[in-house]
Protein backbone atom coordinates (compact mmCIF):
# COMPACT_ATOMS: atom_id res chain seq x y z
CA UNK A 1 0.00 0.00 0.00
CA UNK A 2 1.16 3.31 -0.30
CA UNK A 3 0.47 4.51 2.81
CA UNK A 4 3.03 1.88 4.00
CA UNK A 5 5.85 3.10 1.65
CA UNK A 6 5.25 6.96 3.12
CA UNK A 7 5.33 5.74 6.42
CA UNK A 8 8.68 3.49 5.66
CA UNK A 9 9.75 6.32 3.85
CA UNK A 10 9.23 8.82 7.21
CA UNK A 11 10.71 6.37 9.66
CA UNK A 12 14.17 5.52 7.47
CA UNK A 13 14.43 9.91 7.34
CA UNK A 14 13.95 9.73 11.05
CA UNK A 15 16.65 6.75 10.84
CA UNK A 16 19.36 9.13 8.95
CA UNK A 17 18.87 12.46 10.77
CA UNK A 18 19.23 10.37 14.02
CA UNK A 19 22.13 9.18 13.02
CA UNK A 20 23.65 12.75 11.64
CA UNK A 21 22.30 14.31 15.16
CA UNK A 22 24.63 11.43 16.39
CA UNK A 23 27.89 12.80 14.64
CA UNK A 24 27.39 16.57 14.45
CA UNK A 25 24.57 17.38 17.04
CA UNK A 26 23.90 21.33 17.19
CA UNK A 27 25.54 21.92 14.37
CA UNK A 28 22.83 19.49 11.77
CA UNK A 29 19.87 21.36 14.14
CA UNK A 30 17.98 22.03 11.14
CA UNK A 31 18.22 18.47 10.03
CA UNK A 32 17.62 17.40 13.80
CA UNK A 33 14.43 19.11 13.25
CA UNK A 34 13.63 17.77 9.63
CA UNK A 35 13.70 14.22 11.61
CA UNK A 36 11.59 15.01 14.00
CA UNK A 37 8.78 16.24 11.85
CA UNK A 38 9.14 13.07 9.62
CA UNK A 39 8.81 10.87 13.15
CA UNK A 40 5.65 12.80 13.92
CA UNK A 41 3.96 12.37 10.81
CA UNK A 42 5.16 8.63 10.65
CA UNK A 43 3.40 8.49 13.82
CA UNK A 44 0.18 10.11 12.65
CA UNK A 45 0.23 7.44 9.60
CA UNK A 46 0.78 4.70 11.87
CA UNK A 47 -1.62 5.88 15.04
CA UNK A 48 -4.92 3.51 13.15
CA UNK A 49 -3.02 0.98 12.71
CA UNK A 50 -1.56 0.24 16.24
CA UNK A 51 -2.54 -2.77 18.42
CA UNK A 52 -4.76 -2.35 21.14
CA UNK A 53 -2.17 -3.40 23.40
CA UNK A 54 0.28 -0.23 21.98
CA UNK A 55 -2.61 2.48 21.88
CA UNK A 56 -3.49 1.62 25.64
CA UNK A 57 0.55 1.62 26.88
CA UNK A 58 -0.05 5.25 25.09
CA UNK A 59 -2.79 6.61 26.95
CA UNK A 60 -1.11 5.24 29.80
CA UNK A 61 1.66 6.90 29.73
CA UNK A 62 0.11 10.30 28.50
CA UNK A 63 -1.92 10.18 31.75
CA UNK A 64 1.57 9.24 33.91
CA UNK A 65 2.85 12.61 32.13
CA UNK A 66 -0.18 14.74 33.25
CA UNK A 67 -0.15 13.64 36.65
CA UNK A 68 3.83 14.30 37.33
CA UNK A 69 4.04 17.37 34.74
CA UNK A 70 3.60 21.07 36.53
CA UNK A 71 2.61 22.53 33.08
CA UNK A 72 1.90 21.73 29.36
CA UNK A 73 5.35 21.82 27.64
CA UNK A 74 6.23 24.58 25.29
CA UNK A 75 6.36 23.79 21.63
CA UNK A 76 10.89 24.25 22.40
CA UNK A 77 10.50 21.98 25.00
CA UNK A 78 8.31 19.63 22.39
CA UNK A 79 11.05 19.77 19.36
CA UNK A 80 13.72 19.26 21.87
CA UNK A 81 11.82 16.41 23.38
CA UNK A 82 11.73 15.08 19.78
CA UNK A 83 15.39 15.62 19.21
CA UNK A 84 16.18 13.90 21.91
CA UNK A 85 13.92 10.66 21.49
CA UNK A 86 14.97 10.34 17.68
CA UNK A 87 18.11 7.82 18.65
CA UNK A 88 15.67 5.64 19.79
CA UNK A 89 13.61 5.90 17.24
CA UNK A 90 16.55 4.96 15.22
CA UNK A 91 17.72 2.19 17.71
CA UNK A 92 14.83 -0.68 16.88
CA UNK A 93 15.39 -0.04 12.91
CA UNK A 94 19.18 -0.65 13.36
CA UNK A 95 18.78 -3.82 15.52
CA UNK A 96 15.69 -5.13 12.89
CA UNK A 97 18.99 -4.74 10.31
CA UNK A 98 21.16 -6.36 12.57
CA UNK A 99 18.85 -9.17 13.03
CA UNK A 100 18.24 -9.70 8.89
CA UNK A 101 21.86 -9.66 8.34
CA UNK A 102 22.90 -12.20 11.20
CA UNK A 103 20.60 -14.76 9.18
CA UNK A 104 23.18 -14.59 6.04
CA UNK A 105 26.34 -14.50 8.41
CA UNK A 106 27.94 -18.00 7.93
CA UNK A 107 29.50 -18.30 11.03
CA UNK A 108 25.96 -18.23 13.20
CA UNK A 109 25.21 -21.07 10.65
CA UNK A 110 28.08 -22.87 11.89
CA UNK A 111 26.94 -22.19 15.70
CA UNK A 112 23.39 -23.12 14.55
CA UNK A 113 24.45 -26.61 13.11
CA UNK A 114 26.57 -27.49 16.54
CA UNK A 115 23.97 -26.45 18.77
CA UNK A 116 21.67 -29.15 16.49
CA UNK A 117 24.03 -31.70 17.29
CA UNK A 118 24.50 -31.39 21.06
CA UNK A 119 23.74 -34.46 22.70
CA UNK A 120 19.77 -33.90 24.06
CA UNK A 121 20.77 -34.13 27.98
CA UNK A 122 23.00 -30.93 27.62
CA UNK A 123 20.50 -29.06 25.43
CA UNK A 124 19.01 -27.00 27.52
CA UNK A 125 22.34 -25.67 29.12
CA UNK A 126 23.34 -25.02 25.44
CA UNK A 127 20.70 -22.90 24.30
CA UNK A 128 20.08 -21.03 27.25
CA UNK A 129 23.81 -20.11 27.00
CA UNK A 130 23.84 -19.45 23.36
CA UNK A 131 20.76 -17.18 23.47
CA UNK A 132 22.49 -15.37 26.05
CA UNK A 133 25.56 -14.32 23.91
CA UNK A 134 23.66 -14.07 20.78
CA UNK A 135 20.81 -12.02 22.36
CA UNK A 136 23.37 -9.52 23.96
CA UNK A 137 23.52 -8.16 20.28
CA UNK A 138 20.80 -9.14 18.17
CA UNK A 139 17.82 -9.58 21.31
CA UNK A 140 14.46 -11.28 20.01
CA UNK A 141 16.31 -12.42 16.86
CA UNK A 142 18.14 -14.88 19.14
CA UNK A 143 14.99 -17.14 18.81
CA UNK A 144 14.54 -17.00 14.70
CA UNK A 145 18.18 -18.15 14.73
CA UNK A 146 18.15 -20.97 17.79
CA UNK A 147 14.58 -22.26 16.69
CA UNK A 148 16.23 -22.83 13.75
CA UNK A 149 18.70 -24.93 15.56
CA UNK A 150 16.12 -27.34 16.71
CA UNK A 151 15.70 -31.12 15.26
CA UNK A 152 12.86 -31.17 13.34
CA UNK A 153 11.55 -34.28 15.00
CA UNK A 154 11.40 -32.54 18.12
CA UNK A 155 7.83 -32.95 20.67
CA UNK A 156 6.24 -30.22 22.05
CA UNK A 157 7.65 -30.57 25.29
CA UNK A 158 11.30 -30.98 24.43
CA UNK A 159 10.30 -27.42 21.99
CA UNK A 160 8.74 -25.62 25.12
CA UNK A 161 11.83 -26.99 27.38
CA UNK A 162 14.14 -25.33 25.32
CA UNK A 163 11.95 -21.82 24.47
CA UNK A 164 12.00 -21.31 28.19
CA UNK A 165 15.50 -21.73 28.26
CA UNK A 166 16.41 -19.52 25.46
CA UNK A 167 14.33 -16.93 27.37
CA UNK A 168 16.13 -16.71 30.50
CA UNK A 169 19.12 -16.55 28.36
CA UNK A 170 18.11 -13.81 25.69
CA UNK A 171 16.22 -11.88 28.49
CA UNK A 172 18.70 -11.70 31.00
CA UNK A 173 21.81 -10.38 28.74
CA UNK A 174 19.11 -7.20 29.15
CA UNK A 175 21.03 -7.05 32.57
CA UNK A 176 24.15 -5.56 30.48
CA UNK A 177 24.05 -5.19 26.78
CA UNK A 178 23.75 -1.87 25.45
CA UNK A 179 22.21 -3.13 22.77
CA UNK A 180 18.56 -3.57 24.37
CA UNK A 181 16.25 -0.82 25.00
CA UNK A 182 16.18 -1.01 28.36
CA UNK A 183 19.64 0.18 28.64
CA UNK A 184 18.73 3.06 26.12
CA UNK A 185 16.04 3.82 28.45
CA UNK A 186 18.70 3.22 31.47
CA UNK A 187 20.97 6.21 29.79
CA UNK A 188 18.08 8.60 29.63
CA UNK A 189 18.37 9.28 33.38
CA UNK A 190 21.43 7.66 34.19
CA UNK A 191 24.94 9.98 32.96
CA UNK A 192 26.97 7.20 31.32
CA UNK A 193 29.91 6.86 33.71
CA UNK A 194 27.45 5.06 36.30
CA UNK A 195 25.74 3.25 33.25
CA UNK A 196 29.00 1.49 32.50
CA UNK A 197 29.40 0.54 35.91
CA UNK A 198 26.04 -0.73 35.83
CA UNK A 199 27.05 -2.82 32.55
CA UNK A 200 30.39 -4.50 34.86
CA UNK A 201 27.60 -5.46 37.71
CA UNK A 202 25.22 -6.97 35.31
CA UNK A 203 27.82 -8.90 33.40
CA UNK A 204 28.34 -10.08 36.87
CA UNK A 205 24.05 -11.01 37.64
CA UNK A 206 23.93 -11.67 34.67
CA UNK A 207 26.52 -15.06 35.20
CA UNK A 208 25.42 -15.59 38.21
CA UNK A 209 21.70 -16.08 37.26
CA UNK A 210 22.86 -18.26 34.56
CA UNK A 211 24.72 -20.22 36.13
CA UNK A 212 22.37 -20.89 39.12
CA UNK A 213 19.21 -21.63 36.80
CA UNK A 214 21.35 -24.14 34.91
CA UNK A 215 21.92 -26.07 38.01
CA UNK A 216 17.59 -26.02 38.52
CA UNK A 217 16.81 -26.32 34.73
CA UNK A 218 19.55 -28.40 33.18
CA UNK A 219 19.71 -31.23 35.13
CA UNK A 220 23.25 -33.17 35.63
CA UNK A 221 24.80 -30.01 34.59
CA UNK A 222 28.98 -30.31 35.22
CA UNK A 223 31.82 -27.73 33.79
CA UNK A 224 32.40 -30.19 31.15
CA UNK A 225 28.84 -30.45 29.69
CA UNK A 226 28.85 -25.95 30.13
CA UNK A 227 32.03 -26.33 28.15
CA UNK A 228 30.28 -28.55 25.41
CA UNK A 229 27.74 -25.29 25.53
CA UNK A 230 30.15 -22.80 25.02
CA UNK A 231 32.27 -24.34 22.26
CA UNK A 232 28.84 -24.09 20.40
CA UNK A 233 29.58 -20.10 20.54
CA UNK A 234 33.47 -20.54 19.29
CA UNK A 235 32.38 -19.80 15.63
CA UNK A 236 30.34 -16.62 16.60
CA UNK A 237 32.46 -15.56 18.93
CA UNK A 238 34.68 -13.37 16.97
CA UNK A 239 32.04 -11.78 15.59
CA UNK A 240 30.62 -10.68 18.87
CA UNK A 241 33.36 -9.71 20.23
CA UNK A 242 34.43 -7.56 17.50
CA UNK A 243 31.43 -5.91 17.58
CA UNK A 244 30.66 -5.02 21.54
CA UNK A 245 34.52 -3.64 21.09
CA UNK A 246 33.12 -1.26 18.53
CA UNK A 247 30.82 -0.01 20.55
CA UNK A 248 32.74 0.19 23.27
CA UNK A 249 35.63 1.96 21.78
CA UNK A 250 33.20 4.47 20.05
CA UNK A 251 31.43 5.16 22.94
CA UNK A 252 34.82 5.89 25.14
CA UNK A 253 36.30 7.75 22.50
CA UNK A 254 33.99 10.19 20.91
CA UNK A 255 31.81 9.81 24.76
CA UNK A 256 28.70 8.97 23.28
CA UNK A 257 26.08 6.86 25.02
CA UNK A 258 25.72 3.70 24.51
CA UNK A 259 22.63 3.67 22.69
CA UNK A 260 24.24 6.37 20.20
CA UNK A 261 27.15 4.20 19.51
CA UNK A 262 25.09 0.91 18.74
CA UNK A 263 22.85 3.10 16.59
CA UNK A 264 26.42 4.88 14.76
CA UNK A 265 28.37 2.07 14.36
CA UNK A 266 25.98 -1.14 13.69
CA UNK A 267 25.39 0.32 10.30
CA UNK A 268 28.65 1.31 9.48
CA UNK A 269 29.72 -2.24 10.09
CA UNK A 270 26.57 -4.05 7.76
CA UNK A 271 27.69 -1.84 5.10
CA UNK A 272 31.35 -3.12 5.18
CA UNK A 273 29.93 -6.65 5.00
CA UNK A 274 27.64 -6.25 2.44
CA UNK A 275 30.08 -4.86 0.35
CA UNK A 276 32.27 -8.33 0.72
CA UNK A 277 28.59 -10.21 0.50
CA UNK A 278 26.67 -8.29 -2.02
CA UNK A 279 24.88 -11.58 -3.24
CA UNK A 280 22.48 -11.26 0.20
CA UNK A 281 21.60 -7.39 -0.45
CA UNK A 282 18.18 -8.34 -1.83
CA UNK A 283 16.93 -10.77 1.09
CA UNK A 284 18.01 -8.56 3.86
CA UNK A 285 16.50 -5.48 2.40
CA UNK A 286 13.31 -8.13 2.39
CA UNK A 287 13.55 -9.23 5.40
CA UNK A 288 14.42 -5.44 7.33
CA UNK A 289 11.17 -3.91 5.31
CA UNK A 290 9.23 -7.01 6.89
CA UNK A 291 10.35 -6.56 10.08
CA UNK A 292 10.28 -3.09 10.17
CA UNK A 293 6.51 -2.79 9.16
CA UNK A 294 6.26 -5.32 12.04
CA UNK A 295 7.79 -3.18 14.74
CA UNK A 296 5.34 -0.02 14.09
CA UNK A 297 4.08 -0.81 17.73
CA UNK A 298 7.02 -0.81 19.37
CA UNK A 299 8.98 2.32 18.07
CA UNK A 300 6.13 4.17 18.45
CA UNK A 301 5.31 3.01 22.34
CA UNK A 302 9.32 3.23 23.17
CA UNK A 303 9.19 7.29 21.65
CA UNK A 304 5.99 8.07 23.47
CA UNK A 305 7.97 6.84 26.57
CA UNK A 306 10.91 8.63 25.98
CA UNK A 307 9.26 11.92 25.19
CA UNK A 308 7.77 11.52 28.19
CA UNK A 309 10.35 10.41 30.50
CA UNK A 310 12.25 13.81 28.95
CA UNK A 311 9.22 15.90 29.62
CA UNK A 312 8.91 15.05 33.21
CA UNK A 313 12.52 15.25 34.37
CA UNK A 314 12.28 18.83 33.50
CA UNK A 315 9.40 19.24 35.87
CA UNK A 316 9.28 20.17 38.68
CA UNK A 317 6.76 18.20 40.40
CA UNK A 318 8.87 15.37 40.93
CA UNK A 319 10.13 15.87 44.45
CA UNK A 320 6.31 16.83 45.65
CA UNK A 321 4.96 13.32 44.51
CA UNK A 322 8.01 11.98 46.42
CA UNK A 323 7.18 13.03 49.25
CA UNK A 324 3.35 12.54 48.66
CA UNK A 325 3.74 8.53 48.30
CA UNK A 326 6.24 8.88 51.47
CA UNK A 327 9.28 7.08 49.24
CA UNK A 328 11.28 10.07 51.35
CA UNK A 329 11.10 7.87 54.45
CA UNK A 330 11.83 4.58 53.25
CA UNK A 331 15.38 3.48 53.33
CA UNK A 332 17.04 3.76 50.04
CA UNK A 333 18.20 -0.02 49.84
CA UNK A 334 14.59 -0.87 50.26
CA UNK A 335 13.28 1.54 47.22
CA UNK A 336 16.30 -0.22 45.46
CA UNK A 337 15.77 -3.53 46.42
CA UNK A 338 12.08 -3.48 45.77
CA UNK A 339 12.40 -2.02 42.32
CA UNK A 340 13.26 -4.88 40.14
CA UNK A 341 10.35 -6.41 41.68
CA UNK A 342 8.16 -3.95 41.20
CA UNK A 343 8.67 -3.59 37.01
CA UNK A 344 8.54 -7.63 36.75
CA UNK A 345 5.32 -7.82 38.91
CA UNK A 346 3.66 -5.18 36.87
CA UNK A 347 4.49 -6.65 33.69
CA UNK A 348 3.06 -9.95 34.54
CA UNK A 349 0.04 -7.61 35.01
CA UNK A 350 0.47 -6.37 30.68
CA UNK A 351 1.95 -3.04 31.81
CA UNK A 352 5.14 -3.07 29.22
CA UNK A 353 8.48 -2.05 31.58
CA UNK A 354 8.62 1.29 29.99
CA UNK A 355 6.02 2.23 31.73
CA UNK A 356 7.10 1.11 35.32
CA UNK A 357 11.00 2.15 34.47
CA UNK A 358 9.96 5.18 33.64
CA UNK A 359 8.01 6.06 36.51
CA UNK A 360 10.41 4.54 38.87
CA UNK A 361 13.45 6.08 36.93
CA UNK A 362 11.61 9.14 37.50
CA UNK A 363 10.69 9.16 41.09
CA UNK A 364 14.20 7.88 41.97
CA UNK A 365 16.55 10.15 40.06
CA UNK A 366 14.74 13.20 40.62
CA UNK A 367 13.98 12.64 44.08
CA UNK A 368 16.10 13.06 47.02
CA UNK A 369 17.68 9.49 47.71
CA UNK A 370 21.14 7.77 48.78
CA UNK A 371 20.21 4.87 45.35
CA UNK A 372 23.98 4.98 43.71
CA UNK A 373 22.90 6.08 40.07
CA UNK A 374 24.94 2.85 38.98
CA UNK A 375 22.63 0.38 40.79
CA UNK A 376 19.59 1.83 40.29
CA UNK A 377 20.28 1.77 36.74
CA UNK A 378 21.36 -2.30 37.31
CA UNK A 379 18.00 -2.29 39.26
CA UNK A 380 16.15 -1.14 36.37
CA UNK A 381 18.22 -3.68 34.12
CA UNK A 382 16.85 -6.44 36.66
CA UNK A 383 12.85 -5.28 36.47
CA UNK A 384 13.17 -5.12 32.58
CA UNK A 385 14.86 -8.64 32.26
CA UNK A 386 12.53 -9.96 35.20
CA UNK A 387 9.27 -8.65 33.53
CA UNK A 388 9.83 -9.69 30.38
CA UNK A 389 11.41 -13.30 30.31
CA UNK A 390 7.49 -13.98 31.84
CA UNK A 391 4.87 -11.41 30.62
CA UNK A 392 2.29 -12.85 28.43
CA UNK A 393 2.41 -9.29 26.60
CA UNK A 394 6.14 -9.01 26.14
CA UNK A 395 7.51 -9.07 22.86
CA UNK A 396 10.12 -11.74 23.84
CA UNK A 397 7.02 -14.32 24.24
CA UNK A 398 4.96 -13.03 21.73
CA UNK A 399 8.27 -13.39 19.31
CA UNK A 400 9.68 -17.22 20.86
CA UNK A 401 6.25 -18.78 20.77
CA UNK A 402 6.21 -18.14 17.38
CA UNK A 403 9.37 -19.31 16.30
CA UNK A 404 9.37 -22.58 18.51
CA UNK A 405 5.48 -23.34 17.88
CA UNK A 406 4.56 -23.12 22.12
CA UNK A 407 1.63 -21.32 22.98
CA UNK A 408 2.64 -18.40 24.65
CA UNK A 409 0.42 -18.94 27.64
CA UNK A 410 2.46 -21.57 28.58
CA UNK A 411 5.25 -19.89 28.01
CA UNK A 412 4.46 -16.90 30.27
CA UNK A 413 2.72 -19.09 32.79
CA UNK A 414 5.33 -21.62 32.92
CA UNK A 415 8.53 -22.62 35.53
CA UNK A 416 10.08 -18.90 34.14
CA UNK A 417 7.29 -17.05 35.80
CA UNK A 418 8.36 -18.24 39.69
CA UNK A 419 12.16 -18.01 37.86
CA UNK A 420 11.52 -13.99 37.17
CA UNK A 421 9.93 -13.61 40.46
CA UNK A 422 13.11 -15.29 42.52
CA UNK A 423 15.36 -13.43 39.84
CA UNK A 424 13.83 -10.05 40.78
CA UNK A 425 13.92 -10.27 44.49
CA UNK A 426 17.40 -11.87 45.05
CA UNK A 427 19.23 -9.29 42.56
CA UNK A 428 17.20 -6.00 44.00
CA UNK A 429 18.10 -7.63 47.57
CA UNK A 430 21.58 -8.10 46.77
CA UNK A 431 22.00 -4.37 45.07
CA UNK A 432 20.00 -3.22 48.11
CA UNK A 433 22.83 -4.90 50.14
CA UNK A 434 25.83 -2.98 48.27
CA UNK A 435 24.19 0.28 48.06
CA UNK A 436 23.58 0.03 52.43
CA UNK A 437 27.50 -0.78 52.14
CA UNK A 438 28.45 2.26 50.30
Amino acid sequence: MIIDKIRLFLLCIAWLTAIINVVFGQVALALANAGVLSLLLFFVLTLSRLKKESIAIVILLLVVAYFLMDRFPSYEEFLSGGRFTLVFAALLPTMTLVRSVSLKVERVKNSQNLLKNLPTNISTSGFQIASHFFGSVINTGTFSILSAALPEDSDKNYRKSIAEACLRGMNTSATWSPFFVAFAVGQAFIDKTNSWIAMVCGIFVGMLFNLVSLTVFAHGSTYNKINLSLACLIPVFPILSLIMFSVLVVSFFFDFTALSAVVLVMPVMIVIYLLFNFNNFSEIYSDTKFWLFNSSDDITVICVAMLVGYLISRSNTINHFFIFFGLSIIPAWTLLALTPLFITVFSFMGIHPVITSTIVLSLLTMGQTEIHPALLMQAHLVGWAGGTMSSVASLSILTCSNMFQVESRKLAFGPNLLTAVIFSLSAGLLLGFVNSLI
